[in-house]
């Protein structure tokens, strides 16, 4: 019982980028049950029913809309192509953008393939499917700058978790600082760097990212900021993922 409880602990450490490891004096489970969680972050990832999501894939590319279905194309296609590349689907809440993550993520999992959904909020977070808040997967600090990186070292299971991941999808996108998306660039870039030679101008290290999110809504705290301040800290005025972005597409 000790033996599994320890167990059990440490699967949600290692589920946080910790491990009880980290904690002078904590005992430790047994070398056999750790051997069975070697990266459950990924095994969780890739745990769906792939022939009910065949299934639930073909209801839900019937209901899309024309403009749903142009977009959901246009990123499979980068997705498929293996090209890397940056969306943001801009959209009033309840014209489907739920319904689209819900259709990119069956398409990417009914090939047991993993896709990464999370959002800036926790209840926008609980309308996808495995969803997360970003702050939570991503591990993104409390004090961001313009120069942060998160805390994933780069042989960690969270950073072997994106490693494999072919989508991520992100919502409510404009509600975060603009230096979170800037430090998930660089963490990225930090991850892949490790070992390879591959060329770090690449946004997101050739990773498909899907933001999500509507201005119209609350946008980044900025303290004593007035609308000016606010929309130079959006998503909208990052330069750098402006320059690096695919498309972008509207759903009205």
């Amino acid at each position: 019982m000790k033996n599994l409880t320890l167990f059990e602990i440490e699967k949600y450490l290692v589920r946080n980028n910790s491990t009880l490891a980290r904690f002078a004096g904590m005992p430790y489970p047994d070398d056999d049950s750790l051997s069975s969680i070697s990266n459950c972050l990924i095994h969780e990832e890739l745990s769906y029913d792939v022939t009910n999501l065949q299934d639930e894939l073909h209801s839900l590319l019937t209901s899309l809309t024309n403009e749903q279905r142009l977009v959901f194309d246009d990123i499979m296609k980068t997705v498929e192509g293996n090209e890397g590349g940056v969306f943001f689907v801009y959209s009033y809440g309840g014209t489907g953008k739920t319904f689209l993550w819900k259709t990119l993520s069956a398409a990417i999992r009914s090939k047991a393939e993993i896709v990464l959904n999370v959002a800036s909020s926790g209840i926008a977070s609980l309308l996808l499917s495995g969803g997360r808040t970003a702050h939570s997967r991503f591990h993104i600090p409390f004090n961001l700058t313009e120069d942060s990186v998160f805390q994933i070292k780069p042989q960690s299971d969270v950073a072997n978790l994106l490693k494999e991941t072919k989508l991520i999808i992100w919502d409510e996108a404009s509600m975060v600082h603009k230096h979170a998306f800037e430090a998930l660039d660089r963490t990225m870039k930090d991850i892949f760097n490790s070992g390879t030679s591959v060329n770090s101008d690449i946004p997101f290290r050739g990773k498909v990212i899907v933001f999500g999110g509507d201005f119209r809504q609350i946008l980044p705290v900025v303290p004593n900021g007035d609308l000016v301040n606010l929309m130079e800290k959006v998503y909208e005025n990052s330069s750098k993922l402006l320059h690096s972005q695919k498309a972008n597409h509207d759903l009205f």
